[in-house]
């Protein structure tokens, strides 16, 4: 496989986010003993030093070295888990809590750019580079809860861990890509983004936010529905089982049915917001557990075809100076999606139903496609 350090650095990141995400509400409730409302904001507070990470990573990984950037992210990351697992107390946790999500913030967005650069080597890189993303969350999510019940310090040693074999990787394994990107410093930013291109970049950013917006509703309103209908909560939970392993099974196949084109990656963008709108239509009006079960298989599907289309298009309208920066963009738009996702779908729910609910998400997916339709090529100028 082409570019596999990077791949398995992607994989360690992931890993090491599942094993502590799954576990920070329940570890500040139950054994921290504060409130669901200081849960939720300490986990705001960490959303938002990702995304500002996130945008300051992209920023600085077009505008200064790309390696140190990586060290230093990787490094901030480390030191904060160390600390954690030391000491997990209040009001020490949310302080290290959110220098943890700064370092992940300009990590991640380290890491997506440096694929963005090498997918002009390598066309397959995003979907690779997702493929191992849900590998390794799908099994810190499945460990998570192992080592959550044996000690919760063992959780931030164990994740400050990965992330220690993440930098090693990086210093010992990664080319620099600085000299090669310096040839072309000549292309400004305003060459790039005229105002053709700046309304391409935002229709892929809306895309992104409407389909994490509605994409949260299973990850929170979904569960309600389904145990107001008699079905168990550990049901539920097995619907994202099924979904990682839908995801790793079925990536390697289904992305080999489109060229690795401009068109071929609008194709899937289309078809994957389709799939989507389809998996919403699904769950309305039952309370059959194989709906469900059908529902989260086209979300599957949905995220293969979109979710790895969509940062190959915005990479398409980026050049070698503003990578990073568009990639930042995308990424943000995601994190908006989840963080309104279930504010606005409980809003929704309250003041509707959960069926009036997904029949707008469905309706809202296709005209997202009479948009997306306008999409058209644009091939910058190196």
């Amino acid at each position: 496989m082409k570019n596999k350090y990077i791949l398995i650095t992607n994989m360690l990141v992931n890993m090491g986010i599942g094993l502590i995400m799954p576990v920070t509400t329940l570890y500040i409730h139950n054994v921290l003993h504060m409130s669901l409302v200081v849960a939720g904001y300490t986990l705001l507070l960490f959303s938002g030093a990702m995304a500002l990470g996130n945008l300051v990573g992209g920023r600085l990984f077009d505008k200064w070295r790309t390696k140190p950037l990586m060290y230093i992210s990787t490094v901030t990351i480390i030191i904060s888990l160390f600390l954690l697992a030391l000491y997990p107390y209040w009001p020490l946790y949310p302080i290290l809590l959110t220098m943890y999500g700064t370092g992940l913030g300009i990590l991640n967005a380290s890491i997506n750019s440096y694929l963005a650069f090498l997918q002009k080597y390598d066309a397959n890189i995003f979907n690779n580079g997702y493929w191992a993303a849900n590998i390794g969350m799908g099994l810190a999510t499945f460990l998570s809860g192992i080592l959550f019940s044996i000690n919760i310090q063992l959780v931030f040693g164990s994740s400050a861990l990965l992330f220690l074999l993440a930098l090693f990787i990086i210093k010992s394994q990664f080319a620099s890509i600085d000299a090669l990107r310096s040839s072309s410093t000549e292309n400004s930013f305003h060459k790039t983004l005229n105002m053709h291109t700046i309304g391409y970049i935002s229709l892929l950013s809306l895309t992104m936010i409407i389909i994490w917006v509605c994409y949260e509703q299973w990850n929170s309103n979904v569960s309600v529905l389904m145990t107001n209908n008699g079905i168990s909560v550990k049901k539920y939970s097995i619907l994202f089982t099924i979904s990682t392993i839908e995801i790793v099974a079925l990536q390697p196949f289904i992305v080999r049915l489109f060229p690795k084109t401009f068109n071929g990656d609008k194709l899937r963008v289309i078809l994957g917001v389709l799939t989507f709108a389809l998996s919403y239509l699904l769950i309305i009006n039952t309370n059959d557990y194989w709906r469900f079960v059908l529902g989260i298989t086209f979300v599957s599907i949905g995220e293969i075809l979109a979710l790895t289309a969509i940062p190959s298009l915005l990479n398409h309208y980026a050049n070698d100076t503003n990578r990073g920066t568009i990639q930042a963009i995308g990424s943000l738009s995601g994190s908006i999606g989840r963080a309104l996702g279930p504010l606005l779908g409980g809003f929704m729910i309250t003041s509707f139903s959960f069926d009036t609910t997904f029949l707008s998400i469905f309706i809202i997916h296709l005209i997202l496609v009479v948009f997306l339709l306008l999409l058209r090529d644009f091939k910058p100028k190196y």
